[in-house]
């Protein structure tokens, strides 16, 4: 009986690994075309700029008013305040209060899932520019909405419109967060 046991475990474990394995080349944008590799090494140098300059992470004076070019093609870093101001209130937080539809994507750089779905996030700001705003909060330095959130596990990604805030957890292919994008516009 031990023996069936341990085969079952290996098998489920082996198709396990395998599928991830399978994810990893089979992502691929809406045309079915896979991201390349200097698409990918482009997206972390520009990363890399804009999180060694705080001018582009936090607006001047920590507020909204810097990010009144809506949907601009790119992913925004905004801070907790930010946040209470572009895309709910810390007195309702489940209620989404921006002017038109968001995708916010809370990361942290040892998360190695947020590091695998940047590319897409920043495929997806450019295709949905001026149509839907793109943030990005780093949670080791917003624990307070992880909590205010219950985030456990990252990456988590809220898609808002109207007044709804949903949110999903995990990597998805980019064509996946394609469909849950384009299911709430």
């Amino acid at each position: 009986m031990k023996t069936i046991f341990k085969v079952a475990l290996g098998v489920i474990f082996g198709f396990l690994i395998l599928l991830g394995i399978a994810t990893c080349f089979f992502d691929s944008d809406e045309d079915g075309t896979e991201l390349t590799e200097e698409e990918t090494e482009e997206y972390y140098e520009d990363s890399e700029e804009s999180s060694n300059n705080d001018a582009n992470n936090v607006a001047p004076g920590e507020d909204g008013a810097a990010y009144s070019n809506w949907g601009d093609g790119t992913c925004r870093a905004i801070n907790a305040k930010q946040f209470y101001q572009l895309v709910a209130s810390k007195k309702n937080h489940e209620t989404y209060i921006g002017e038109g539809p968001c995708v916010v994507d809370f990361w942290a750089d040892w998360c190695g899932y947020c590091k695998q779905i940047d590319p897409y996030m920043k495929a997806l700001a450019k295709k949905y520019k001026g149509k839907v705003q793109f943030y990005k909060v780093n949670a080791d330095e917003n624990e307070e909405l992880l909590q205010l959130y219950g985030i456990d596990g990252l990456p988590t990604i809220f898609f808002c419109s109207g007044e709804d805030i949903q949110m999903n957890s995990g990597a998805q292919s980019q064509a996946e967060f394609d469909k849950m994008i384009k299911a709430m516009l």
